[in-house]
Order: structure tokens, then C-alpha cells, then sequence
């Protein structure tokens, strides 16, 4: 955890995102938890984040016998969500779902951070990991990587890609820096727009996750060229890595669960949540 935002290699981009974090300041008597607990979502609902984080705190309040509501507080990167739940009361009742965005990606891309990702948090569990694909839309003309890539090459600066999180922004930026195109990125509070404006038009590349996309993907609204992982995807049979064309790029987006506030305090509430 003390070098998460180093975790980007030159070529190969593994990402370790999703974490769920708590702060918790178990001091009293009572029983943990006694009341409904709060989980902040740092993007907007459709998101892939969200959508992990529903199925997360269903199961999560079955177990705990207490209601986990899921707050959706999209913007700035990640950086309101978190900062909201690093000044949160520290009683264990505010839980942030989080990614790598706002705890990897963050202290390299933004100046003045508003919260200490490693001091503020601490791990309690892995969630899984998120696969990523390079999405055209079903009008656009290429086919494959390689004719998307010829064509951006042919028409510098013409191009746009949406990026409403930091896997969308690294990976697209390094689709620039080593694949040698001049594409302009676009910055979008959620997912779910980046998705709509990709299919009418409005930009013409976004690197999605593919739980989120996947409605698109089967109604036809997207053609997918190729997924960011090294291996092909069992869910996109057909679709190559984008290896194939930019050799050594692998970016995955893993999933976390959490990080507690006040070291000494906080061995109660990560036994009940583990």
C-alpha cells in the first residue's frame, strides 16, 4: 500500500483500484454495527463502480443485519467522494467503494490532494478485477485497432476520447504515447455519458469497462476492437488484446475492499466487515 501510485510500469499498466473503505473509531460498548451504515460511491450510478458496490453492500447488510445504502457522490476524478469520507465522523458508518482512481491514480495526477490515500485508509479485502476495452462506435469506420490506429495516425488532432476515470485516462494516454497518435482527451463526470456521447458521435474512442458497456456492446451500439488485457476475454469472444497491435500494453483494474482511519482503533470494525 505505501507505493500504490507507483504502480504503473512503463509498458505494462496494472492498475489496483477498488478499494472499500471505512473509517472507523470503535471506542464504546456497543455492539458494531447498531444502525445503517452509508457506502459513497465516487461515480455516478451505471457505472462499473457502482455496480460492484450494489452487489458488495446487498451482501454486506445481509450479514451485518444492518442496511448499507449506497451514496452516489460522482466528480472531480474520484476526489469528492473520498475527501467527503476522509472528513467523515470516524465511527465506522461511512464506507467508501473505491478504485484505483481515487487511491492510485490521484496523488500522481492531482497537485493539491485533498486526502492522504495511505495514511486515511487502511486494506481490508480485494473485491476482484475489472477488465477494460477500446470502444469505437458501431458507425465509426474502423474495423479493427490496427485501422483505428492507421486512421488517427493519418488524422492528428481530429480524434477525441472520453475519460471519466484515471484507467480510461492512462490507458488512452499511453494508446498516444506508444501507439503515436494525437488524440484529444475529453474529461466526463461518469461512465454512463462518455458511453452515450461515444455512440452519437461526440468523441470517437473510449477505453470502458466492459461490465458496465456490455448492454451496448450486445445491442450493437459499440464495436469493441480490443480489450487492454494481455489475454483475450472469455465474455468477448473474437476480441483481441490490444497487444496485438501496441506490444507489452496490459491494464486491468483490480478491486479492493478498504481502508480504516486510527490504527490503534480499528481492529473491532475490520473483524465485522471481514
Amino acid at each position: 500500500m505505501k507505493h500504490l501510485h507507483n504502480l504503473w510500469p512503463r509498458w505494462g499498466l496494472t492498475l489496483t483500484g477498488w478499494m472499500f473503505a471505512v473509517f472507523s473509531h470503535v471506542a464504546g460498548a456497543q455492539p458494531y454495527p447498531n444502525k445503517p451504515i452509508k457506502a459513497i460511491v465516487p461515480f455516478a450510478p451505471g457505472s462499473g463502480t457502482d455496480a460492484v458496490a450494489r452487489i458488495v453492500v446487498k451482501k454486506l447488510g445481509e450479514r451485518l443485519n444492518q442496511p448499507v445504502l449506497v451514496d452516489n457522490k460522482a466528480g472531480a476524478n474520484g476526489q469528492i467522494a473520498a475527501t467527503f469520507v476522509a472528513k467523515a465522523k470516524p465511527d465506522g458508518y461511512t464506507l467508501l467503494m473505491t478504485t484505483n482512481t481515487s487511491h492510485s491514480a490521484n496523488p500522481s495526477l492531482v497537485k493539491d490532494l485533498k486526502y492522504d490515500p495511505i495514511k486515511d485508509f487502511t486494506p481490508v479485502a480485494r473485491v476482484g478485477e475489472l477488465p477494460f476495452a477500446l470502444m469505437v462506435s458501431a458507425k465509426d469506420s474502423a474495423k479493427s485497432m490496427a485501422e483505428w490506429l492507421n486512421y488517427a495516425r493519418a488524422n492528428p488532432g481530429k480524434l477525441s476520447y472520453a475519460t471519466p476515470n484515471s484507467t480510461s485516462l492512462v490507458s488512452s494516454e499511453t494508446i498516444k504515447r506508444i501507439g503515436k497518435v494525437d488524440v484529444l482527451g475529453v474529461p466526463y463526470k461518469s461512465s454512463p455519458q462518455a458511453l452515450t456521447d461515444l455512440i452519437s458521435g461526440v468523441v470517437q474512442m473510449y477505453v470502458a469497462d466492459v461490465g458496465s458497456s456490455m448492454g451496448m456492446i450486445k445491442a450493437g451500439s459499440v464495436r469493441v476492437l480490443a480489450v487492454t488485457t494481455q489475454q483475450p476475454l472469455s465474455s468477448l469472444p473474437g476480441v483481441p488484446p490490444i497487444a496485438e497491435s501496441i506490444p507489452g500494453f496490459d491494464l486491468r483494474s483490480e478491486e479492493h475492499t478498504s481502508e480504516l482511519q486510527s490504527q490503534s482503533t480499528i481492529s473491532y470494525a475490520v473483524f465485522c466487515l471481514k
